[in-house]
């Protein structure tokens, strides 16, 4: 009679540790006391890189206005304006799906565009508008994700960033240098932040929304943006950014977040990128104020390549 042959042992499945260069977020950390200190520290440092010291005071009253509203088949558009400081106001198109209200209110997603002048219309399928620079140079691209929420039954508001669109500066679209002229001590950052947490409360504040269940969602510009926001903002409880870029640790070519031209984002970081030193606050680190939140982040490995666009 034959012996069968024993199985082998069972493999050590104990998971082995993958060095990166993000080890530093949880080096100390033995408790979520630990934790916590650890994220506030980095929340700090986060709210000094993006100078939040100079933000002027979120408004007391947005004065939310409708300008336009049409009817888009599937859901209806309103374009909307509301004040973000004391001499300046937004603009921005919500939508709204043409089904009936469920019992406490649509979820919703804050939609953030990336640096085209139309992109908020872009958001929702919509073309450049008739007296827009770009108007004639596309339509639809597969960039239309607030419609596409749309149809899947969310409420949506698509801001149209700070220096774009109805507020774009004289010198172009997405050209810094009058915000930095207005506010030399703030950046570009907690701007677009500051506008974006009120694009939030004006979603939040929609009898159709049910404001427990708000998300961001955001691509290039706006993938930065929604992970900016979702960082301050709890009201945000699911961020999923698409290819918002690589952390400045990672980054070939750091100096694209504080140019000396056209968008600056951190303009106090160019000395420290010119002298070689570590940015201490960094894309992982703000990706983690926003734990135990869910977040996705999509980026593809030749979003950098200029020949992929």
């Amino acid at each position: 009679m034959e012996i069968p042959e024993q199985p082998a042992p069972h493999p050590d499945w104990t998971p082995k540790p993958i060095p990166t260069s993000w080890d530093d977020l949880l080096e100390g950390i033995h408790t979520p006391e630990d934790w916590a200190r650890r994220r506030q520290t980095i929340k700090e440092r986060f709210l000094t890189l993006i100078r939040n010291r100079a933000a002027p005071a979120l408004p007391g009253d947005l004065n939310l206005a409708i300008e336009k509203e049409w009817d888009a088949g599937d859901f209806r558009i309103q374009y909307v304006s509301y004040q973000v400081e004391a001499d300046e106001r937004a603009h921005a198109y919500i939508g709204i799906p043409n089904t009936v209200r469920p019992e406490g209110g649509f979820p919703a997603v804050v939609c953030l565009h990336g640096t085209t002048n139309w992109g908020a219309r872009r958001t929702l399928g919509l073309p450049p508008a008739p007296d827009d620079p770009e108007a004639g140079k596309g339509g639809v691209d597969g960039k239309d994700f607030a419609r596409q929420l749309l149809r899947r039954g969310y409420v949506t508001i698509s801001p149209e960033h700070f220096c774009s669109a109805a507020r774009a500066p004289a010198e172009g679209p997405y050209q810094t240098a009058g915000f930095y002229r207005k506010h030399p001590e703030w950046s570009a950052v907690g701007k677009y932040i500051h506008d974006s947490r009120i694009a939030c409360t004006v979603l939040a504040g929609l009898d159709s929304v049910d404001a427990s269940r708000i998300g961001a969602t955001g691509h290039s510009l706006g993938g930065h943006g929604c992970i900016w926001l979702a960082a301050v903002d709890e009201r945000v409880h699911c961020v999923v950014p698409s290819c918002p870029g690589s952390t400045f640790r990672e980054n070939p070519e750091p100096l694209h977040w504080s140019r000396d031209h056209w968008y600056i984002y951190f303009p106090q970081l160019r000395r420290e990128f010119l002298a070689g030193k570590t940015v201490q606050c960094d894309f992982h680190e703000w990706m983690a104020l926003i734990a135990p939140r869910p977040l996705l982040e999509r980026f593809a490995l030749n979003d950098g390549d200029p020949a992929s666009q």
